[in-house]
């Protein structure tokens, strides 16, 4: 399936696909499943795996949801999330070292990965929140009963009219 063409060019459209953060999250949980597939399988193994997977897949989920969303606070929320499922993800792989299921060096190189991209996200959540500190937001208007308008009366908002 091709990506949506932008109208005006011939580039394609603005899309999570080309953000890096993203594609490196993808590649991590591509590796973590890769390697869950070649490990044997028993009960306890499998209910770990799947909670590993959703944790490792939660991650550049989390990244495209938040890309999709309307507002930088909406888009911070989810690489908040995504961070959380990074975190979650390193904690079973330490889980699965003191096991046994996977050698010291594979945790190792994960762990590596899964800090990067913590790091990439935490820096990419600051970002947001510099972006919307300077978002400039109207004050709010005060409250006025239609019969202050038709007396003409003076309100300055702080009182509450009885009824």
């Amino acid at each position: 399936m091709a990506e949506p063409q932008n109208l005006r060019t011939t580039e394609p459209a603005y899309s999570y696909r080309k953000l890096i953060l993203w594609q490196q999250a993808q590649e991590l949980a591509h590796e973590v499943i890769a390697l869950l597939e070649r490990l044997p399988a028993n009960r306890t193994s499998d209910i770990l795996f799947r909670q590993i997977i959703r944790a490792a897949t939660s991650i550049p989920a989390n990244i495209a949801e938040g890309h999709g969303r309307f507002s930088p606070a909406a888009y911070r929320n989810h690489l908040s999330i995504a961070k959380g499922s990074a975190c979650e993800l390193d904690s079973w792989l330490d889980l699965l070292r003191r096991r046994s299921i996977v050698t010291a060096d594979q945790e190792a190189e994960l762990h590596a990965r899964c800090f990067r991209l913590i790091a990439a996200l935490t820096g990419r959540m600051r970002d947001l929140e510099k972006l919307a500190s300077k978002t400039v937001r109207e004050e709010a208007a005060p409250y006025v009963t239609s019969e202050q308008l038709e007396t003409g009366g003076a309100f300055d908002g702080s009182e509450v009219p009885r009824f």
